[in-house]
């Protein structure tokens, strides 16, 4: 309040109490010194006297000093009272249940206020930094209180005794500052700040809920055989939280996205129509934004595998363009990340696939090339044997002969470039190298399948013809 406030104020009430006074008066001078100084005075003594006092002079001449006046000065004076630090917890409060009944009462004046000045808010930004100052308040008293009660008290919150203690007191002051936070986050979404910290109080009890929910998750994760390297992806950001040091910064936006992750994997786990859990767990990672490198990695290895099992270059590129129309076309939930300013894993995985699309387009190209006139000049050497046999069933073939001795030659890159030049599969008149060699490592169990199959009847026709 600066002297021309006070001055202002001063002459208001003077017009009130007689409209043809002059400011220059005897008595005006006077009402004004003396008003003066017991403002400055108070403010001096105690800043939330005077604010009340102001706002209780200005409300006398029909006025208010600020129509967006802070609404928590009850329970900044209660918390620095009735929570020290050196305060005995154990020790019984006379006026208990009075106390109770007042945190409560104000605490719903609290919301009334805060609905009507969202009404009579005229500017939109002044509403958010008001609710957002409130929050931000908020917290700090319950971390406050939480500085004198222990973790155990904390986890056991809404256990109150009937006793009346000053814990319980405590504890009932976290409860009303938790149903605020939950009534500002529900009633003033477009103002609530999701990036504030969470109050520490509220980081344990989560910490035990997650705590209790991961060893189920896990259980089911098992009973319903997902991928175990999915599974340790989707419940890394869990066991975070439940390993976070105390006094870790830890946002509102985090806690919500986890607990949404969380109720929505039991949903899918317990639906027992589910044909693949995994696929199912996946393709809603991909919905909530889960935005970790963890996630891409297992992505972009899990594509590859599958481009690997196809016999040419335009098999691979059929695919990805599959893959890319139906990730374009999927949802993603709004304002929702894993990590919050990172780039959607959608157009992170798109932006891949693009890339392996532009490289296997030019491995293509480079396929097809041929210096010229060398259609007309085709030797012995160019000739390819053709086979009824998938890429991958011929590089299972060859490995075999290569283990078992039939094939003695040591450079298997050499080997590599002779069969995928002169043999051609079924469905491929040319064989990368590249594709030949990645083929002859992987262990395809139906290229296993076929091939045993191959073998059982060259050895049915051998006995034929003994």
């Amino acid at each position: 309040m600066s002297f021309a406030q006070s001055l202002r104020l001063a002459h208001l009430i003077k017009q009130k109490q007689d409209p043809e006074s002059s400011p220059l008066s005897d008595n005006f001078g006077l009402f004004l010194t003396i008003t003066n100084i017991t403002l400055r005075f108070t403010l001096l003594v105690n800043f939330n006297c005077f604010h009340y006092l102001i706002n209780s002079l200005w409300q006398v001449v029909g006025l208010n000093l600020n129509s967006m006046k802070f609404e928590l000065e009850f329970f900044e004076e209660f918390v620095t009272k009735e929570c020290r630090q050196n305060a005995k917890l154990n020790s019984s409060i006379i006026d208990y249940q009075k106390k109770v009944d007042v945190i409560e009462a104000e605490s719903e004046r609290i919301k009334k206020c805060f609905v009507r000045h969202l009404f009579e808010a005229k500017n939109d930004r002044k509403m958010e930094q008001f609710i957002q100052q409130h929050q931000a308040h908020i917290i700090r008293l319950a971390d406050k209180v939480a500085t004198i009660i222990d973790q155990e008290s904390v986890h056991n919150l809404k256990n109150i005794t009937s006793g009346t203690s000053r814990l319980n007191l405590c504890k009932v002051l976290l409860l009303v500052f938790e149903d605020l936070l939950n009534y500002i986050e529900v009633h003033f979404t477009k103002y609530f700040d999701q990036d504030q910290k969470i109050p520490d109080a509220y980081i344990f009890i989560s910490v035990k809920e997650f705590e209790e929910n991961l060893n189920t998750l896990q259980n089911l994760f098992k009973a319903k055989q997902v991928e175990e390297k999915l599974s340790l992806i989707v419940l890394y950001p869990i066991i975070q939280f439940t390993d976070i040091p105390q006094k870790q910064f830890f946002s509102f936006r985090r806690l919500i996205y986890l607990k949404h992750l969380v109720k929505s994997l039991f949903k899918i786990l317990e639906d027992n129509n589910q044909q693949n859990y995994s696929q199912t767990i996946y393709e809603f990672l991909i919905y909530l934004n889960f935005n970790n490198h963890h996630l891409v990695q297992y992505s972009v290895s899990k594509v590859q595998t599958e481009l690997e099992r196809m016999d040419s270059l335009q098999a691979q590129l059929e695919h990805l363009s599959l893959l890319i129309k139906n990730l374009s076309q999927t949802q993603v939930k709004p304002d929702y990340a894993l990590k919050p300013g990172r780039p959607l894993i959608k157009n992170l995985l798109l932006n891949w696939m693009d890339d392996e699309v532009h490289y296997i387009e030019k491995r293509r190209q480079l396929s097809l090339m041929m210096p010229p006139g060398a259609q007309n000049n085709v030797t012995l050497g160019d000739t390819k044997i053709k086979t009824t046999l998938s890429v991958s069933q011929i590089a299972y073939m060859i490995r075999l002969f290569k283990e078992e001795g039939i094939i003695v030659n040591n450079n298997k890159a050499e080997l590599f470039r002779f069969f995928s030049k002169h043999f051609s599969s079924a469905h491929n008149e040319n064989i990368s190298t590249e594709s030949f060699r990645s083929k002859y490592f992987a262990n395809d169990e139906s290229s296993v399948r076929h091939v045993k199959d191959v073998l059982n009847k060259l050895l049915l026709r051998l006995k034929q013809q003994e």
